[in-house]
């Protein structure tokens, strides 16, 4: 029998690109990204489809975030891996954080907070149902569009938003504590 090739740590270590792997805070930056660009826009087609992006953007944050903290550190003696307790319990005071046993690797979130109880929502209802549909209640866009489509029982977008930015770098903050 042959002996197996030695592994060159060093030679494989070369190979891998820091600068492409995203730091844990890229996520937030993303969101952040959306949000400005929902800031200056007017024309509705396009606020829609910015919302949905920061929308998903903003869910993706709470499912990484729950990933990463499930896989984040590995026990030395072991290998493997050791949840991060303390983003756990950041993250359980605004999302649900479910690991399925079955599947280790599968974490799941649901909103738990009014604001993330909405932002799950919105999400699900663009991403599973249909288009979000959103009125220009007044001039001033883009803080006039409200989501929905019955005029008096909007939902505004920008305050929604806003308070989610405000939420997510809290929670990041937190977590980097």
């Amino acid at each position: 029998m042959a002996d197996a090739p030695s592994f060159d740590i060093d030679e494989w270590l070369s190979r891998i690109d820091l600068a492409a792997v995203p730091d844990p805070a890229d996520k937030l930056r993303e969101c952040e990204f959306f949000f400005d660009l929902l800031c200056r826009e007017a024309d509705r087609d396009r606020f829609r489809w910015l919302v949905s992006a920061f929308m998903n953007a903003a869910y993706s944050f709470f499912e990484s975030s729950a990933l990463t903290a499930y896989f984040r550190f590995n026990d030395n003696e072991t290998g493997e891996p050791v949840p991060d307790s303390q983003a756990l319990e950041v993250l359980r005071k605004y999302v649900v954080v479910i690991r399925d046993e079955k599947r280790p690797n599968f974490v799941k979130t649901a909103g738990l907070v009014p604001l993330t109880k909405q932002l799950y929502e919105f999400r699900k209802k663009s991403t599973h149902r249909h288009p979000l549909s959103l009125m220009a209640t007044g001039a001033a866009l883009p803080e006039s569009y409200h989501f929905g489509n019955m005029r008096g029982n909007g939902t505004p977008v920008m305050p929604l938003c806003r308070a989610l930015v405000d939420l997510l770098r809290r929670v990041q903050q937190e977590i980097d504590e």
